[in-house]
């Protein structure tokens, strides 16, 4: 056989097909992966401390998470808390009556609008009250009539706005709504919302260092290995494989470890939760994550150690 068939021959033997790359690779990444792992095993007390630290930091952006989740049970009842109730005068006529119910609620900003007759708001008032007899006694019924509008939301411009569209309207005395209360509510809400964003973040900010910290430490005590590799030719990719690895098993094993403290106190808090709840219905329930919000949880996690690592590799690896 000539050299040049030899040459040939040699190539066809050495040449891998795309899915024997693809096999290489996949190997390559899980033996990587594996040795990350066992790496992490070989110092117990430190990767403890490192996702102890890491979980606690994911446990309260989850936390506040299910607290939300929780708390939008009661969404329902805070819309209908919403109401501005409209007092009719003692002698508008019934016409007049049908024709304001009617524009309001035809009204953009109103979900409905319910009649309430003086004898109705007298019969509420001694069922929510316990006064009937006293209701009973008196000669007149003092309870005029009135009109309650459910707004279409619970912010307190809507409120407000539907006050002043119906207080000079015909056949209307006067409009009510608690007003402070509304306010507060919405100013409650958006401050949590905000709150709950600027934590999310800066928690995830806190994961990054504590990943990046934990990989710097560990490239410091590899460094002769590092220089070895280098010496020898290894790409800087190469080198940097196995601290990505560890990152993102730092992210992973921390958002499990968050998740496992997570459901230990939904645990705890089940029995008393279940029974306060009870008081409103039995359709209010304590809920926890739910298999998408774990999945984001454990996901997230996982790509913040990665970016920690990352973020840590490219600083630090560039001293070799």
């Amino acid at each position: 056989m000539t050299p040049a068939a030899n040459s040939r021959s040699s190539n066809s033997k050495t040449t891998l097909s795309p899915g024997q790359r693809f096999k290489a690779w996949v190997a390559l990444h899980r033996e990587c992966a594996v040795d990350a792992l066992r790496r992490l095993q070989q110092q117990p007390a430190g990767s403890a401390m490192t996702l102890a630290v890491i979980a606690i930091a994911l446990l309260l952006p989850a936390l506040l998470y299910v607290t939300g989740k929780n708390l939008s049970q009661f969404d329902n009842s805070l819309a209908q808390a919403n109401r501005v109730t409209v007092y009719l005068q003692t002698d508008v006529d019934a016409s007049v009556i049908d024709e304001l119910q009617q524009q309001m609620a035809a009204h953009d900003l109103v979900s409905s609008a319910h009649y309430i007759s003086p004898e109705q708001a007298a019969a509420d008032f001694a069922e929510w009250s316990g006064l009937g007899d006293v209701v009973d006694s008196l000669a007149t019924n003092p309870l005029p009539a009135s009109i309650v509008i459910q707004a279409s939301d619970t912010r307190y411009e809507t409120a407000q706005q539907l006050q002043e569209t119906f207080d000079d309207a015909p056949g209307v005395d006067f409009v009510q709504m608690d007003q402070l209360w509304l306010q507060r509510l919405d100013s409650f809400l958006s401050l949590t919302q905000r709150a709950v964003i600027a934590l999310i973040v800066v928690l995830s900010l806190a994961v990054l260092f504590i990943t990046g910290n934990s990989i710097r430490t560990s490239i410091a005590s590899r460094e002769a290995e590092i220089r070895v590799m280098n010496l020898i030719g290894a790409t800087n990719g190469f080198i940097a494989r196995p601290f990505l690895y560890s990152g993102l098993w730092y992210g992973l094993l921390g958002g499990a470890l968050a998740w496992i403290l997570l459901a230990l106190l939904m645990l705890v808090l089940r029995g008393p939760a279940t029974e306060l709840l009870a008081y409103y219905g039995n359709q209010y329930q304590l809920q926890g994550l739910g298999t998408s919000a774990s999945a984001v949880l454990l996901g997230g996690s996982a790509v913040l150690g990665w970016l920690g690592a990352r973020l840590s590799v490219s600083r630090h690896l560039t001293r070799f």
